[in-house]
């Protein structure tokens, strides 16, 4: 997989998390900048159009919201996927599921024929099914299913970064 062009797509949010309290970076980011050293790849970052409040109980009452009128939320800037073959797609597990903005990323971009490497943080959900809605939602594109995901937490240990470079290099990286 070395030889082919790569992007990070990722979704992260950083000040208050649950379970690892107020921190400047997000969990998932930690992961993608991890695989962009790691790889090579282009970045790019989902950041939202009107920030998500700093706060986690305001950010899960706005997230519960988005989700349940499935909203798509802008984000700023826009980068043309076409010239990549590979893309990881980061993002946390909000409700069981990828947040809503994830989606609008996915919407506005055509991912056929492209590998689709899925990871993200979690606090007790694992994937949540969502590498298995991602081969539903990207029919044209080969998801692969095993995915990586760990605690937000783990992420920021040494111990989660090596699991994530381990699960790298059984991917070819």
């Amino acid at each position: 997989m070395q030889d082919k062009k790569i992007l990070v797509v990722y979704f992260s949010k950083a000040d208050e998390n649950y379970n690892v309290g107020e921190i400047e970076v997000g969990n998932t980011e930690l992961l993608a900048e991890e695989i962009i050293k790691r790889t090579g790849a282009d970045e790019f970052k989902i950041e939202p159009k009107a920030p998500y409040p700093k706060g986690y109980q305001e950010t899960v009452d706005l997230a519960t919201e988005e989700k349940a009128s499935d909203a798509r939320p802008e984000y700023l800037n826009e980068i043309d996927i076409e010239k990549y073959d590979t893309i990881f797609l980061g993002y946390p597990i909000w409700w069981s599921d990828l947040p809503m903005i994830v989606y609008t990323f996915l919407d506005n971009h055509d991912f056929s024929n492209k590998t689709v490497i899925p990871f993200n943080t979690h606090e007790g959900s694992g994937n949540a099914g969502t590498y298995e809605d991602l081969k539903v939602e990207l029919p044209e594109s080969n998801v692969i299913g095993d995915g990586f995901n760990m605690t937000g937490m783990s992420a920021r240990t040494e111990e989660g970064i090596k699991k994530l470079n381990d699960w790298l290099s059984s991917l070819g990286f």
